[in-house]
């Protein structure tokens, strides 16, 4: 709320984010967010919402805690499933320019984060944070994931 006490455009914004499914991508690159802004860096808490095999790209996660430090940013609640992959999320990252809700998909993504639906080592997990990748190039280990109301299909990223 504001400072008056009126309810705003980011109360709402805020109350569709908390209406997420717990193990949604949204909330996995939040909470990975989360863990880069704090005041230590937990690689340990870190290192569980990424895949194995990004693992040594992540490094000690500086380079992904600054991506977040260095800008205020904003994410969508809409995971971007590409059409055949359903155990592939992509989840856009915006600028935060003030706009908390959009009737249309932004177009000024900063980056995506590239998700993997990985039930065996705990769910969703982020593979990269930058241009989305081709679900041919990810190390998928299962058909199905989760499928969730705002879902929106798009088609697959080109090979790199």
């Amino acid at each position: 709320m504001s400072d008056d006490g009126a309810w705003t455009e980011r109360d709402d914004a805020e109350l569709i984010f908390e209406g997420l499914h717990d193990e949604h991508p949204s909330r996995i690159v939040a909470a990975f967010a989360g863990l880069c802004l704090g005041d230590a860096l937990d690689t340990l808490r870190l290192t569980y919402l990424v895949t194995p095999e990004s693992l040594h790209q992540w490094g000690d996660f500086r380079a992904g805690a600054s991506f977040f430090m260095d800008q205020a940013i904003s994410m969508s609640t809409v995971a971007l499933r590409p059409r055949g992959a359903e155990d592939v999320a992509y989840i856009k990252i915006v600028p935060d320019d003030g706009s908390y809700l959009s009737s249309t998909p932004r177009q000024d993504p900063i980056a995506y984060a590239t998700l993997i639906w990985r039930p065996e080592i705990g769910g969703w997990k982020i593979h990269r944070i930058g241009e989305p990748v081709n679900p041919a190039q990810l190390p998928r280990t299962a058909d199905e994931a989760p499928i969730y109301a705002n879902d929106s299909h798009v088609d697959a990223p080109p090979l790199e």
